[in-house]
């Protein structure tokens, strides 16, 4: 068994998958609450690990501990020029965030197309996999990151006078305080989306490939789909499965690179 951990920015979410590649179990915790003598039980059954880690210095010390004392090997991953069939274009390669990177390389062996990844979590991030010129390997193209739904809502509430915390629900002419801070900061996100496809698309257009589709994962991948979806100026007809969310991405990203290494 293989245990793959994804320690992002508020949360750590991991799984543990069999010697088929199949995903037997998985959980979730707050990176505040984990205690590294306290890691689930059922982590004993697994022979080796896969961490990626964007939450910092003090988050990778309680992972550390906490496989030590299970006596579990772990490969930490770290970005690359090169890895499961994609070329990374970031201009120093190794600073993009271990996650989005595990992200691309999920979808480049899920879909092998031109996709819009998209991870929405504390902050969201859009990132572009386009095809080579012979079709034959991804290139990570370059992405935005961008405050997700609740840090936008949580930077007007701390950072403002005059609006305090309100429920809110989307809608096209907010009329009250709640309704415009959740309808800005879900537009936001959604018009991220849509700038960074547009370019997506111009790109494949260009290289003759077929239009990407855009793939969700993360805690608020519901609700960015559920706007672009209602948003019926969107290039595509979500009833072709042109927006697809996508559960686990990081973690079967990390499970391809650790094979790769291994």
């Amino acid at each position: 068994m293989i245990l793959a951990i994804d320690a992002g920015n508020s949360r750590t979410k991991w799984g543990i998958f069999d010697v088929a590649g199949e995903l037997q179990t998985d959980g979730v915790c707050l990176n505040d609450q984990f205690k590294a003598d306290d890691a689930p039980l059922v982590w004993r059954s697994c022979n080796s690990a896969v961490v990626s880690n964007v939450a910092g210095a003090e988050m990778a010390a309680k992972l550390v501990a906490a496989l030590q004392h299970l006596a579990i090997p772990a490969t930490w991953v770290q970005s690359s020029l090169h890895a499961c069939g994609v070329s990374n274009s970031y201009e120093q390669p190794e600073q993009l965030g271990t996650d989005r990177w595990a992200a691309i390389i999920a979808v480049w062996h899920l879909y092998h197309a031109p996709c819009l990844v998209i991870n929405a979590g504390t902050a969201l991030t859009i990132d572009a996999l386009a095809l080579d010129a012979e079709n034959k390997s991804g290139i990570f193209l370059g992405g935005m990151i961008v405050p997700g739904f609740r840090l936008m809502q949580d930077s007007l509430y701390q950072r403002t006078a005059g609006i305090g915390e309100y429920p809110g629900n989307l809608q096209i002419f907010p009329r009250n305080t709640g309704d415009a801070v959740y309808s800005g900061a879900v537009s936001a996100m959604a018009g991220a989306v849509k700038l960074m496809l547009k370019n997506l698309q111009h790109h494949a257009s260009a290289q003759q490939q077929a239009l990407p589709r855009c793939i969700i994962t993360g805690g608020d991948a519901e609700l960015l789909a559920q706007v672009l979806n209602d948003d019926t100026g969107f290039a595509f007809d979500p009833s072709h499965g042109q927006i697809i969310i996508a559960d686990n991405l990081v973690l079967q990203g990390l499970l391809l690179l650790e094979r790769e290494a291994s």
